[in-house]
């Protein structure tokens, strides 16, 4: 302790602080006594700050301090005490406290440091729970002056008690009060956060407080934009992450000596799993200040952690609530702070600066023994499997990566299709999401279309494509409609025809009956693609076999979702009404099949406005399918359709002969093909076709074409 001079001692008489703590001291009723003395006592502070903060008083002014802080618990105290100037003395003299220790003032350090430490604890105790407070704290500088001391290197050296009072002081000025918090980012306070979750004991005391100043901070749009400026902080958030886990295996579960330190452990992670969480998912550039293998290696470490957790009895009820997981989770998980994990290296390997990982041969070594089949079944071990399958079906987004895992992977390849996938009375159905969705990205890349039908992929996906898990469904169909559109068709066709209640008519039934836009259009597509294959056949190798599935085909209504998707989606998806006037051509010159007579008929307006209404609401209204209208059912159109419902097929196919709209040029060449096939067909059998549709197609339609 740094002494006085005889000069100061002699000049120096009891200052107003060690007057008002000796009153304190010797009567019961401190907070009543408080608040009749303070004033005189704040306004010689503010009037004589360097007195106050002189060698010969500083120690009594940091009792003072003390005192207040501690009085300041009280929630009633509190209330008197934002009545007065304390927020006004606090900010100054922990302004200038903060300037004098900066300066390298070696002047009674010691001292200055403990006066440090009393005025943060009081910001943080006067800040609790009041508004007023914090916005007084503010104004007169004390915010700021908390960020500056979190920036310097004291807070390191002296987490206990320093850096505690000072997160603390960070934490409680800042909760729920966006002016604050922005404050303390604007003045740099989110990289000190980060940098206070490192190892050690007195650090570790620190984390609950740390972490949740920084989960407060992390709600402000700010944040986002310091952490994109300072690449290292997602990066040290997670290797704190990753060394807390491998800690707590080290520590274990057991916890009957009392010692906290697992429970500390796990409350502070759990916080920062979120923080980055949340982080990741807000910014693409802090996504790839991630796109490393030793960080996503160190990813996977915290994803097997929290696997390898059991779910506590207090957060089972939680995981019931609407907010309860991750927002856009991928994979919900057995816990959510696994799902947590699995969305963070999702998120991270989705980026195109991860692609360069595919070629690390440590991480692609982890994700195979992950995607290893001969634990199938086994809860957790899925769970990696899915994750595993996630993030190389990001890796896996270029032709040449998704050729290498098939080729350099034939037995990853398999157990795919076989087990994770096809094995849908063993394998969770989380994870045959995922392991449909790597599958749908692997058979892009023409060279695997062939090799991955050999390995019976065709089969499965359309035997899974009737489960009645959507996701499922949808990837199964993506797979279908990538293998039927390359060597792979025939095989790819064959299976959907199998058997007498085929996957190709039941996928009819769903496309007919669901609102469900990625299954409709989709699913739409797919038949699209199947229906060009068979009658329109270019392989050589394959022709005849493709023709010899024509009359499996003519017992199907293909023609009824094709004319659906034209007028539910033909507008917001100009490829998916292209390719699907395409196939109505196709369907309209086959010979001897009931296509272009289906055709005709749905270009009767009361036969085909139901296909254009949602379901839920047409239920009840629509009129049976294959029904033929009549003079009758024309002439009381007006009651299936008003005017302000959807035009019919004729005239949509009448707008698009006139090019009306943002309609592509290839869309009304195609619509003319589509008007003269028809009139090809109806001319070799008029009989057949609907009269009210053929009257339309020769007076509406034919002109146009």
């Amino acid at each position: 302790m740094v002494h006085s001079t005889k000069a100061q001692r002699e000049t120096a008489g009891p200052s107003p602080a060690a007057q008002w703590l000796a009153a304190l001291d010797s009567r019961p009723a401190a907070a009543s006594l408080a608040a009749a003395q303070l004033a005189p006592m704040l306004t010689h502070m503010l009037e004589h700050p360097d007195q106050a903060l002189a060698s010969a008083h500083i120690v009594a002014t940091a009792k003072t301090f003390k005192a207040l802080a501690d009085m300041g618990r009280d929630a009633a105290v509190r209330a008197q005490l934002a009545a007065t100037d304390l927020a006004r003395a606090t900010s100054t003299l922990l302004r200038q406290t903060e300037a004098d220790l900066s300066n390298n003032n070696s002047s009674g350090r010691a001292e200055r440091v403990f006066l440090l430490v009393q005025l943060l604890r009081c910001v943080c105790n006067q800040s609790a729970d009041h508004d007023g407070a914090r916005a007084a704290l503010l104004e007169h500088g004390a915010v700021a002056a908390v960020a500056r001391v979190l920036c310097s290197d004291d807070v390191a050296r002296q987490p206990l008690p320093l850096g505690q009072a000072a997160f603390g002081a960070a934490l409680n000025v800042a909760l729920d009060h966006a002016d604050c918090a922005d404050a303390l980012l604007a003045a740099g306070a989110l990289p000190p956060h980060v940098r206070a979750l490192q190892p050690g004991s007195d650090a570790l005391a620190i984390w609950p407080l740390v972490c949740s100043s920084l989960d407060n901070l992390c709600e402000r749009e700010a944040s986002v934009a310091q952490l994109e400026q300072d690449a290292a902080c997602a990066p040290a958030m997670l290797q704190a992450l990753a060394a807390n886990a491998r800690a707590l295996a080290e520590l274990g579960d057991d916890e009957s000596d009392g010692d906290d330190e697992p429970q500390v452990r796990r409350g502070a992670m759990r916080t920062l799993l979120w923080v980055l969480c949340e982080a990741l998912e807000k910014s693409a550039v802090v996504r790839q200040q991630l796109c490393e293998p030793a960080h996503v290696l160190l990813l996977l470490d915290v994803l097997d952690h929290y696997l390898a957790q059991p779910v506590e009895p207090a957060e089972t009820a939680e995981l019931a609530a609407p907010d309860a997981q991750p927002p856009n989770r991928p994979m919900p998980q057995q816990n959510r702070y696994a799902d947590a994990a699995a969305q963070m290296l999702v998120g991270v390997s989705g980026e195109d600066a991860a692609l360069a990982l595919f070629d690390d041969a440590a991480l692609t070594a982890r994700l195979l023994a992950m995607l290893a089949p001969e634990r199938a079944g086994d809860r957790t071990h899925d769970a990696r499997a899915a994750a595993a399958a996630l993030c190389l079906g990001n890796l896996a987004r270029t032709d040449a990566h998704c050729e290498h895992v098939v080729r350099a992977h034939p037995q990853l390849a398999q157990a795919l299709v076989g087990v994770w996938l096809g094995d849908a009375q063993t394998v969770d159905v989380r994870t045959r999401h995922a392991a449909s969705g790597l599958l749908k990205n692997l058979c892009v890349a023409a060279a695997n279309k062939q090799r991955l039908a050999d390995m019976g992929l065709a089969a499965v996906a359309a035997r899974c494509m009737r489960t009645a898990v959507v996701p499922v469904q949808a990837n199964c169909i993506g797979i279908l409609r990538h293998l039927v559109n390359g060597a792979s068709a025939l095989q790819t066709a064959q299976a959907l025809l199998a058997g007498d209640a085929c996957a190709l008519a039941e996928l009819l039934d769903a496309v007919r009956s669901t609102d469900i836009d990625g299954i409709r259009c989709e699913g739409t597509r797919l038949v699209a693609a199947v229906a060009k294959k068979a009658f329109l056949p270019r392989a050589a190798a394959d022709a005849d076999a493709l023709r010899a599935l024509q009359p499996r085909l003519a017992e199907l209504d293909l023609v009824t979702p094709l004319v659906r998707l034209i007028m539910l989606d033909g507008q917001r998806h100009p490829l998916l009404q292209q390719e699907s006037l395409v196939a109505l051509t196709v369907l309209a010159s086959a010979p001897a099949a009931p296509f272009a007579a289906r055709l005709v008929c749905l270009l009767v307006p009361a036969n085909s406005v139901p296909l254009a209404t949602p379901l839920a609401a047409a239920e009840g209204t629509v009129a049976a399918e294959g029904a033929v209208a009549t003079e009758d059912t024309v002439a009381a159109e007006d009651t299936v359709a008003t005017e302000d419902t959807a035009a019919g097929f004729d005239e949509l196919l009448a707008r698009l002969l006139r090019q009306e709209g943002a309609v592509w040029p290839q869309t009304t060449l195609q619509a003319k093909s589509l008007v003269a096939q028809l009139q090809h067909a109806v001319k070799q059998d008029p009989a057949a076709h609907d009269s009210l549709g053929l009257e339309i197609l020769h007076t509406k339609l034919s002109p146009l074409a």
